[in-house]
């Protein structure tokens, strides 16, 4: 990137602004007196768990040239302090709805120790091999090799970012849980905020640059995997994806603007990332029955006295069981009990 391409994002006042997740004025007595979901809560754990693990994408971005640029450290340096409250607040709140498993030691307050979950955290990183010294090699030796690198990162961080709000948009839509959506509404603020930076670095990295622009394109398209891939198997990530995308045609359009925003930037036009990982998982979904939590319902018999437009309609229709509200202490799987039927969304 030269000193004379600008970036389009106000560092100065991001980094003035930049605090901890404010939660005092959520309601938190409140949040055992609404139901959620097992989906819902299958989708709080998951991204509580990637929202702390957050550091560690941070330690191998540091590897690479990302380092040697004081605003982009700058901001990576706040960037995680606010990952890390936002992983707190989903802890906090399954805290507060009954869930806390295995359960904690509490201070003589009677408040829970900060980080909260550690044996869980602890544990799946041991489980990734994280601190393993060859752990960094594939950042190493791609910024070495690649000048351009750093693109690449900032490309993938903008399209992560941009789809972790879009999913904390569509968790709002699927739960029925008012305080959860006040939660999200605040943490959704914050991840704006980090797309635009990504954003913004990707865009001034790679507007005139095809060697670059080629060099992402390709990556992307062989290597990019959906935010929390590796941390989670391919069971939760389809899981996660066909809960809060499959479900309705809603879904399916917020997956749309979500690429649409992304090809945005420059070379990237036509890539539809996210569609794919969508239509992928519906795939997968109807080759193994019960993947992901997922089921297809049997077709109702058609009406023979029915048109046969409207008999071809009735056998393609789903039907979906309701949300049912997991007792206090449960540990989610997947998606639960809840089995919700696949289908193509145009």
């Amino acid at each position: 990137m030269t000193d004379t391409q600008t970036i389009d994002f106000d560092i100065d006042r991001y980094l003035r602004n930049s605090k901890k997740l404010d939660l005092s004025r959520l309601p938190w007595a409140e949040i055992p007196n609404h139901p959620l979901a097992d989906g819902d809560l299958m989708c709080m754990h998951y991204m509580m768990d990637i929202e702390t693990h957050t550091v560690i994408y941070l330690r191998d971005l540091l590897a690479t040239r990302a380092a040697h640029d004081p605003q982009a450290t700058a901001f990576l340096a706040c960037w995680v302090y606010e990952e890390l409250w936002h992983g707190e607040a989903f802890s906090a709140f399954l805290r507060a709805y009954g869930i806390e498993v295995p359960a904690e030691p509490k201070l003589p307050d009677g408040s829970t120790p900060l980080p909260t979950r550690p044996r869980r955290t602890a544990q799946l990183r041991e489980q990734l091999g994280v601190g393993h010294r060859l752990a960094l090699i594939p950042s190493l030796l791609g910024s070495a090799v690649m000048r351009d690198f750093i693109a690449l990162h900032m490309t993938w961080g903008a399209i992560n970012e941009l789809s972790t709000l879009t999913g904390y948009y569509q968790l709002i839509r699927r739960s029925e849980h008012p305080v959860l959506h006040q939660m999200l509404r605040r943490v959704i603020q914050d991840e704006r905020r980090h797309f635009a930076f990504y954003r913004a670095q990707a865009k001034a990295r790679l507007a005139g640059n095809r060697r670059a622009q080629r060099l992402v394109r390709w990556a992307l398209r062989r290597l990019w995997t959906p935010v929390g891939a590796g941390v989670k198997s391919d069971e939760e990530v389809d899981a996660l994806v066909l809960y809060l995308f499959a479900d309705a045609p809603e879904g399916r359009q917020a997956i749309r603007e979500l690429d649409a925003t992304i090809e945005d930037i420059p070379g990237l036009r036509g890539l539809g990332l996210m569609q794919g990982v969508l239509d992928r998982a519906l795939e997968r979904a109807r080759r193994k029955p019960g993947w992901a939590g997922m089921a297809p319902m049997p077709a109702p018999a058609p009406d023979p006295a029915a048109p046969r437009a409207a008999r071809e309609g009735a056998a393609a229709r789903p039907t979906a069981a309701g949300p049912r509200r997991a007792a206090n202490g449960d540990r989610p799987g997947l998606a639960g009990s809840e089995q919700t039927t696949i289908e193509p969304i145009a």
